[in-house]
């Protein structure tokens, strides 16, 4: 009798599973849960705790005031309008100081200047899209040498060669720049025998310093997604492009180059994304004027103790994280 029950109730188990593997939904939500799980509580809580105080002011004592008569946009304001001033004073200030730091000789066309959190931002965004292009300069000739140059034996190597420095850790590469750039390197002193090059010189805490910090680190990024693209185009296209008449760079430029247009635009948004957000490279490798807004943002979460403006600022650079991918996508990118 009890074999019986037993066997009834393997037979009940055994329907059971097979009704749930049947099951397309409970499968997606036993695979999903872990990884949801994860982000909820991790990534999407603080996100939403951070939102919240960003709408919320600061006490006396570095507190986050989050009654509903300290609610508001006030933090946002701070952020893109100054004081006594209102949005479209603000937005023609910030176009005018764009046009006399693009163009230095021009007469100034505002009395009044952008918020300095406004100009941190936009300077993150110059410093963010420079990195990109000279990463395009450098990686682009890289990645096509090793996906169609190259022999075949060697490819692998090369790869390997590129995503090397991130066997190290983020910090130990940013001291090796340190040691290059510093008085007593030995790339400064070799660069001491030029005569414009004064001896004992540096280029640590400089703007170049961090540029070249932004480029060492995120350039792997630029190379990757254009070699995966230069790999699977079929360059007998190019051949029968300059057997019609075309030259070598007019069958690169409209035969080769837009077939990698796809690896370029994910390479520019992986190179941009978090160069115009870093923190640690600004920190380590540039002085008081090559701050971005990363450290602005650390620094209201930390020795200011301004909560509600930093997460504010975080909210703001995120805004502009999501633009740089909406962009990507409108030209025909996929993320995946």
């Amino acid at each position: 009798m009890g074999r019986d029950s037993n066997n009834q109730a393997s037979g009940i188990d055994a329907q059971l599973v097979q009704r749930v593997r049947r099951n397309q939904w409970t499968g997606a939500i036993v695979n999903l849960a872990p990884s949801a799980f994860w982000l909820g509580v991790f990534f999407l809580a603080p996100l939403a705790v951070m939102f919240f105080f960003s709408f919320g002011e600061r006490g006396a004592f570095g507190e986050v005031l989050l009654a509903a008569e300290n609610l508001g946009l006030q933090q946002y304001r701070r952020f893109f309008i100054p004081e006594d001033t209102s949005i479209l004073v603000a937005l023609w200030a910030t176009v005018a100081w764009l046009i006399k730091t693009v163009v230095p000789g021009i007469e100034t066309l505002s009395a009044t200047q952008p918020t300095p959190y406004v100009r941190l931002l936009f300077k993150s965004i110059g410093y963010g899209s420079l990195a990109t292009v000279v990463s395009f300069a450098v990686g682009y000739p890289m990645a096509y040498y090793i996906g169609h140059i190259a022999p075949e034996r060697y490819q692998n190597l090369l790869i390997v060669l590129v995503i090397l420095p991130f066997w190290a850790s983020f910090l130990v590469r940013i001291y090796a720049i340190q040691l290059l750039l510093s008085a007593n390197s030995v790339l400064m002193s070799a660069l001491a025998v030029l005569p414009f090059v004064e001896q004992g010189a540096s280029l640590m805490y400089s703007q170049f310093a961090v540029l070249l910090g932004l480029v060492y680190i995120w350039i792997p990024f630029m190379i990757l997604p254009v070699y995966s693209s230069i790999e699977e185009i079929d360059f007998t296209l190019q051949e029968a492009a300059m057997d019609l008449g075309a030259d070598r760079f007019e069958a690169f430029y409209h035969v080769i180059f837009p077939q990698s247009k796809p690896g370029v635009m994910a390479g520019s948004v992986l190179v941009f994304i978090p160069s115009a957000g870093a923190y640690v490279i600004p920190e380590l490798l540039g002085g008081t004027d090559s701050q971005m807004i990363g450290n602005f943002i650390a620094s209201q979460f930390g020795s200011a103790g301004n909560w509600p403006l930093g997460a504010a600022g975080a909210f703001v650079l995120m805004g502009v994280m999501l633009l740089s991918i909406a962009a990507y996508q409108r030209g025909g990118g996929e993320l995946g």
